[in-house]
């Protein structure tokens, strides 16, 4: 069993969807995924309200 995180679980209209057996591979291909298409830097992605919104979304597969 691994995680899912949907892009639009985020409020975006982006199609993506992070995938990960671990929270930790989970976090990783959206945090590349985050910096890469959305510009997002790490001192964003590190924050606590941004945190907490990932992990609410977070859906077990």
């Amino acid at each position: 069993m691994g995680f899912k995180l949907a892009c639009e679980d985020m409020g975006t209209t982006c199609p993506y969807v992070a995938r990960g057996e671990t929270m930790e591979e989970l976090k990783a291909d959206m945090a590349k995924h985050a910096k890469t298409v959305h510009s997002y830097t790490d001192e964003q992605l590190k924050d606590p309200k941004m945190m907490e919104a990932m992990k609410a979304a977070v859906e077990k597969e």
